[in-house]
C-alpha cells in the first residue's frame, strides 16, 4: 500500500514539475514575442565590401523601427536572402538582445576575367559568374570564354588558366583560350599571334615560342598562330589555313 501511495506521489510530483515547467516556458516565450524592449530597433551588416548595404536591406525586408519582434524573425529565411546576392558567397545572422540583428557578410573572391558572349565578367574559383561593380578591374588577362550554363566545363577551363598564372604570370598575357578539350592558347597584348601551349608544360612551351618570336616576326609576317602542342615541333599556320601549316623548329634538328 505504501509503495503504490508513494508511486502515485511520485507521478503527481513529475506532472507538477512539468506543468510548472511548461507554464514559464509559455510566459517567458509571450514575454520575448511581445515586450516592446525586443522590438528590432537596428540592422547590422559587416564586412562588406563590393555589396552595398542598401542591397541586403532591400533583400532581407527588415526595418528597424516597425515594430517587429526580432524572435519573430525568421533567421534563415534572412541568410538564404542575403545569400541571393551575387557577390556574397555565404552569411550568418545573429540576434543580439535585446533589439539587434547582426549579419556577417563573406564576399566572393574573383579569381580573374572573362568573357561571356562579348560582356566581360569576374569569376571566383568555384565558377560563379560575378558582373563586374564599380571597382576598377584588375590587370588580368581575359579568359575566352566562359558558359553561364555549364559550370562543370567553366570550372575546367578555370583550372587551367589559373594553372597558366601560376606558371607563367599574367604581365603581357592579353587573353587565355581554353577550348572544349582544355587546350590553351594564349594572345599577348602586343602580338597578334595565338600560341598553342597544348594542356600541360606551359613554361617551357612558353620559353620555346619566346626564343623564336624575333625570327617568327621577322620571317613569318602572315603567320597567325603557332602551335606548340607537340614536343619535337613548332608549328606555324599562316593567314588563311585552318590545317597543316610550316614546321619552323624540330627538336631533333633544333632549326630548319
Amino acid at each position: 500500500m505504501k509503495r503504490k501511495l508513494f508511486r502515485v506521489l511520485k507521478f503527481l510530483f513529475v506532472v507538477t514539475s512539468l506543468g510548472c515547467a511548461a507554464s514559464v516556458a509559455w510566459t517567458g516565450y509571450q514575454y520575448m514575442h511581445t515586450d516592446p524592449r525586443f522590438n528590432l530597433k537596428k540592422v547590422t551588416i559587416s564586412d562588406l565590401k563590393r555589396v552595398e548595404d542598401s542591397d541586403v536591406l532591400s533583400r532581407i525586408r527588415l526595418k528597424p523601427g516597425s515594430n517587429t519582434n526580432i524572435f519573430a524573425v525568421d533567421m534563415e529565411d534572412v541568410r538564404a536572402r542575403v545569400e541571393q546576392i551575387e557577390w556574397v558567397h555565404h552569411a550568418t545572422v545573429q540576434r543580439v538582445l535585446p533589439d539587434q540583428i547582426v549579419i556577417r557578410v563573406v564576399e566572393r573572391d574573383p579569381k580573374g576575367l572573362a568573357r561571356i558572349r562579348g560582356r566581360i565578367v569576374e569569376f571566383d574559383g568555384e565558377a560563379a559568374i560575378l558582373e563586374p561593380d564599380s571597382s576598377p578591374l584588375p590587370e588580368l588577362p581575359v579568359l575566352i570564354e566562359l558558359d553561364e550554363n555549364d559550370i562543370e566545363a567553366n570550372l575546367r577551363k578555370i583550372a587551367m588558366y589559373r594553372k597558366v598564372l601560376e606558371d607563367l604570370g599574367g604581365d603581357g598575357i592579353s587573353q587565355i583560350l581554353v577550348n572544349q578539350i582544355d587546350e590553351v592558347s594564349i594572345v599577348r597584348k602586343d602580338d597578334p599571334l595565338i600560341v598553342k601551349l597544348g594542356v600541360t608544360d606551359f613554361k617551357e612551351r612558353w620559353s620555346r615560342y619566346l626564343a623564336l618570336k624575333a625570327m617568327i616576326n621577322a620571317d613569318f609576317q602572315d603567320a597567325v598562330r603557332v602551335d606548340l602542342r607537340f614536343r619535337n615541333k613548332v608549328i606555324l599556320n599562316m593567314q588563311g589555313e585552318d590545317d597543316g601549316g610550316k614546321v619552323i623548329w624540330d627538336g631533333k634538328k633544333k632549326s630548319l
